[in-house]
């Protein structure tokens, strides 16, 4: 049986999921009705399941014969940069270099928003409800779902958050240690601020993070960064950590199916 996979192309400061089949792994050959859009310059993100598992690969066009595309697997992404949880994430955040004459205002900003996030109510019921020894979780849950609806509610309608001299990137992999990102600047500075807002079924998660940059390739018209977070408190680090896990477990499945 032929196994269905999702690639991530990403162009022009665009993600665009392109679905295929898998017809070998030595070399990756896929057959797809979207073959026409590895034509151009891009990016292409294959995750393998191996054992469980997930590889994260950058990949190059060699070949396109109709639907089918050969590929080769330039470079491994995950684990060679990440040792602990990770998982591929295609999400924009604003992303602002720090030199020193700003890292005190950066900082100061990141810390600020992590302690809101942390601080609202439906953080902190969600924190009551993880606890094992808690009680009338039904009218917790219940709680968590109301706040959830505000907040999105509250996110619509609320100015975007403007950060001074930030330019939103295109994030590849996120990890509780950093992020690798995309982007066609280069970036001069070793460090950078990050913030972004996560929106999904449970509602809202939003963080900020000083992280230090370092270039690890070249892709296509792209640079591809890793940036690993430093100065970030324990919640927030812990909150990254379980959205991950939440990712992990459902990537798993629907490998499974």
């Amino acid at each position: 049986m032929q196994k269905r996979v999702k690639l991530s192309v990403i162009k022009e400061n665009q993600i665009n999921a392109v679905y295929g089949l898998i017809l070998d792994l030595n070399p990756l050959t896929i057959q797809s009705e979207q073959a026409d859009v590895f034509q151009e310059k891009s990016i292409i993100i294959f995750p393998e399941n191996v054992d469980n598992s997930r590889e994260i690969y950058i990949l190059e066009v060699k070949n396109i014969l109709d639907n089918t595309v050969i590929f080769e697997k330039v470079k491994r992404i995950d684990d060679v940069f990440f040792k602990n949880h990770y998982m591929e994430f295609n999400h924009t955040f604003s992303i602002a270099e720090v030199i020193s004459s700003n890292e005190l205002k950066y900082k100061s900003l990141a810390a600020n928003i992590n302690r809101q996030e942390l601080n609202s109510t439906a953080s902190r019921l969600k924190e009551v409800f993880s606890r094992d020894e808690v009680e009338n979780r039904e009218i917790i849950n219940f709680l968590i779902d109301i706040n959830s609806k505000l907040d999105e509610i509250l996110y619509l309608l609320k100015p975007k958050e403007k950060i001074d001299g930030a330019e939103e990137y295109l994030s590849l992999i996120i990890s509780e240690e950093g992020i690798l990102f995309a982007c066609k600047k280069n970036i001069a500075a070793d460090k950078i601020f990050l913030y972004t807002t996560i929106r999904d079924s449970s509602g809202f998660f939003s963080f900020a993070a000083l992280c230090s940059v370092e270039k690890l390739m070249y892709s296509g018209e792209y640079i591809i960064y890793k940036g690993v977070f430093f100065d970030l408190n324990f919640d927030t680090k812990d909150k990254i950590m379980k959205y991950i896990f939440k990712l992990e477990r459902e990537m798993l499945k629907e490998a499974n199916k």
